[in-house]
């Protein structure tokens, strides 16, 4: 039985002052990367990502280019050390929210202009379109009792779950006032976490529609390629390979939850046995190993994993032959 990898990347939440730095010392096939992203968006991000403030990196846009650029920069260390494109190492990659647009890149569908330009965009409209809307997490509840509170939650404006992370760890988004009756009910119910998020946007819900809009407009002009190996859309779970569907996928997105654990529990049947987190954090690979989906989980949030990840993958290459 043949083992299979997959790469997967982290969205907005991770990001830390420091981040990427030792890999930006070590690396020049990492200082590339940051140099190119700093050199699109006319900012210089890797200052941002080892020095911040922590304020000034947290600002939505900030924060999709740095965690974009500390993934790519980790991407293109593999690449360069194998002397090969990542989605020829890959089974698979999957991006979390804004993660997306970094496993895109990877896969070959995105050039990496177009991706810095449309993370820079997302960030934009979503903060003009956010209004009195938020986010908060439930953690501990089954998803009919994260259901129930929401209908509780009716009469006090929209909400809808917007991230299902794990079989009882939910994201919702929605206008303040809901939120704040949702977490006061999950609470009633035992929520083991039920609280606010410190995020002044209501992403991946109907609230989003003006920015959604805007995105579809913007997307017209970028060109997509097919992935160059099986890239997970968020929105269906599943693989997806026609360019337009690809560009649909990541306007929709806007609107529309992340379905992380079906796409966590898809891994058994495509027999991908080892996934490898890069970027900041290391999130998604506590999610992947809390899952028990029979796939190992390594991250890259520091030189030493980085190393660790490379050795482990150097290996399995070998097996693979």
């Amino acid at each position: 039985m043949q083992e299979k990898i997959i790469f997967v990347f982290p969205g907005q939440g991770a990001q830390y002052v420091g981040m990427g730095a030792d890999v930006f010392r070590e690396f020049a096939s990492a200082r590339y990367v940051f140099e190119q992203v700093s050199d699109i968006a006319k900012h210089d991000i890797a200052k941002l990502c080892f020095e911040g403030p922590q304020t000034e990196l947290n600002r939505p846009e900030n924060t999709s280019l740095a965690t974009f650029a500390h993934s790519v920069a980790i991407a293109n260390v593999i690449e360069s050390e194998f002397g090969m494109p990542l989605y020829n190492i890959a089974y698979a990659m999957a991006g979390h929210s804004m993660g997306q647009y970094s496993a895109l890149y990877c896969v070959g569908s995105m050039q990496m202009a177009d991706a810095v330009q449309m993370l820079a965009a997302r960030a934009t409209y979503m903060q003009d379109a956010a209004g009195a809307g938020g986010m908060a997490a439930i953690v501990g509840l089954p998803k009919d009792v994260v259901d129930q509170c929401m209908v509780v939650a009716a009469g006090h404006g929209y909400v809808q779950i917007s991230n299902h992370n794990a079989r009882d760890q939910f994201i919702i988004s929605g206008h303040n006032a809901a939120l704040d009756a949702v977490v006061a009910a999950a609470q009633k119910q035992g929520a083991r976490i039920a609280k606010r998020l410190n995020v002044a946007v209501p992403a991946h819900c109907v609230l989003m529609s003006d920015a959604e809009k805007l995105m579809r407009t913007r997307m017209e002009c970028i060109q997509f390629e097919a992935p160059k190996t099986n890239w997970y859309s968020n929105q269906t779970a599943n693989f997806m390979s026609n360019p337009r569907d690809v560009r649909d996928a990541l306007c929709n997105q806007m609107m529309h939850g992340v379905r992380w654990l079906e796409i966590m529990e898809s891994f058994p049947t495509y027999n991908i046995t080892h996934s490898y987190e890069l970027g900041p954090g290391r999130t998604l690979s506590g999610l992947i190993k809390r899952a028990g989906v029979g796939c190992s989980a390594r991250h890259t949030d520091a030189l030493g994993n980085v190393r660790v990840v490379l050795r482990e993958i150097g290996n399995l290459m070998v097996k693979m032959r």
